[in-house]
């Protein structure tokens, strides 16, 4: 015992004393603790954060650059290799009375191979093209369907490229002359004289002249010129006076056509059929069957069509409806010729008219992929036919 007091009191008021301190001490850290975590946590929100990489981020969504030719790509594959199709069916022989044979569907495979192994193995990214034809034999009345193999299509990949033989490849898309009706001008003597040109997807070019004497010639696919009353007569218009009829509300029209009439050396359907087929094969035996059948070729529908694309300009310029129904008329039609002659007089007729810019680009349309596979396939489709 020393100072009164037993050791054990001693030692015992001794580690309350330290352990008062501890308390004390763990509270100020633990304040001092809490201190700098509230004082970093409004640093932390005052603070401007600084990105030192390279990347930043793109203010507008970036665009999708080849979407166009996926899409049309995927137009040829189900409405492009449909439209050829039924375009080239039926296929009959020659006499038309024996044979003929009639697609019916048709249907695009799995691909053998996918992109990784055509690349390493220096394949190409292809699917086989089968069609269900259907042949009918006139003479004994029988029809028989069979599946038939075509091709091997290539297909495109998700970034629109080709694979052929390992290598990758694209089809860069076409800025083309629209399809439609274009009016041009000629100088003659010092003044203008409006013409126009039909420029279709498919067939002969079509152009129109206007004469100093008012009178308007046509050459087709740049032949021998010969008056447009002949290929209005051939059309269905009439001969003779009985074209005029045809312009009698348009007086400027009407008095070219009469212009014209005076070059008109023909005196029948057959002789009109005869002189616009002595135009254009000059030299070959003309008969009137002959003439007929060649002249009936040029505007059928398997060698001639305007497109979509050439109907909805031309509706368009002359005030036609633009439906969907009225953009299926692909060839040319009396009123066509009509509407185009009453645009040249007008044309004519007025002083501060001008022609069109055949470079401008409001006259030009980009042709993608699918459209010009598609024109492809129909040069290969008529060889076969053939």
């Amino acid at each position: 015992m020393e100072g009164g007091e037993p050791k054990s009191i001693r030692e015992s008021n001794e580690n309350a004393k330290r352990g008062e301190i501890l308390c004390v001490c763990v509270q100020y850290f633990f304040k001092k603790g809490r201190i700098t975590y509230l004082i970093y946590h409004h640093m932390r929100k005052n603070l401007v954060q600084k990105t030192f990489g390279a990347f930043r981020a793109p203010r507008v969504p970036f665009p999708d650059l080849v979407g166009h030719q996926r899409g049309s790509f995927d137009w040829l594959l189900k409405d492009g290799l449909t439209e050829l199709f039924k375009e080239f069916s039926p296929i009959t022989d020659y006499s038309g009375k024996k044979f003929e044979l009639k697609f019916e569907s048709f249907e695009i495979g799995e691909p053998k191979y996918d992109e990784d192994f055509v690349r390493e193995n220096l394949r190409t990214y292809e699917a086989p093209l089968k069609a269900t034809v259907k042949l009918v034999n006139k003479t004994l009345g029988s029809e028989k369907s069979q599946e038939i193999f075509l091709a091997d299509m290539p297909l495109m990949t998700p970034h629109g490229s080709f694979i052929v033989s390992g290598v990758e490849r694209v089809i860069v898309p076409q800025l083309a002359r629209s399809f439609g009706a274009f009016f041009v001008s000629e100088l003659l003597r010092g003044k203008p004289f409006f013409g126009a040109k039909i420029i279709p997807l498919r067939g002969v070019w079509i152009e129109f002249e206007s004469e100093a004497d008012g009178a308007i010639f046509v050459k087709i696919d740049r032949k021998r010129k010969f008056p447009i009353t002949q290929l209005l007569t051939v059309f269905g218009g009439g001969l003779g006076e009985a074209v005029a009829k045809h312009f009698v509300k348009d007086t400027l029209a009407l008095s070219a056509i009469k212009a014209t009439l005076e070059h008109d050396e023909a005196k029948s359907i057959e002789e009109a059929y005869i002189e616009i087929h002595r135009r254009m094969r000059d030299g070959d035996l003309a008969t009137p069957e002959n003439a007929k059948n060649f002249v009936q070729a040029l505007f059928s529908a398997e060698r001639y069509d305007i497109g979509k694309v050439g109907r909805h300009r031309l509706n368009k310029r002359f005030g036609l409806p633009t439906t969907e129904k009225a953009l299926e008329k692909r060839t040319l039609t009396l009123s066509d010729f009509v509407h185009i002659i009453s645009e040249i007089t007008k044309l004519n007729a007025d002083p501060n008219a001008r022609p069109d810019d055949i470079d401008h680009l409001g006259f030009r349309r980009v042709r993608f992929v699918g459209e010009l596979l598609q024109a492809r396939m129909r040069v290969g489709m008529s060889r076969m036919k053939r």
